[in-house]
């Protein structure tokens, strides 16, 4: 039962942070694109982009990071390695990636 409880709470966490990162994503976008539209090409229109775009960028990140702190909390280990070794071949596909550029 304790298990069922804990699912629970990390769908509640993920669904307030999907909702958060939404939001916020929003919110910058939307700031931006108005300070765009009344003084264009204006730096603090183009922070408030590039930081709604960094915010959804990220979200995915989040959540993986708070998926895998729970299953470190619950000692699923399997889990944690097959997503460690995931992260492993994301972070060598983007320096390859990187390095080429």
């Amino acid at each position: 039962m304790r298990d069922a409880v804990d699912t629970g709470d990390l769908d509640m966490r993920l669904r307030w942070l999907t909702l958060t990162v939404v939001v916020s994503f929003g919110v910058a976008l939307l700031a931006g694109l108005v300070l765009h539209f009344a003084s264009p090409g204006s730096a603090l229109s183009v922070r408030f982009l590039q930081a709604g775009l960094v915010l959804l960028m990220t979200a995915p990140a989040v959540r993986i990071l708070i998926a895998v702190a729970e299953r470190i909390r619950r000692q699923d280990w399997p889990f944690v390695m097959m997503t460690l070794v995931v992260i492993l071949e994301l972070a060598i596909v983007l320096w390859r990636a990187a390095a080429k550029s």
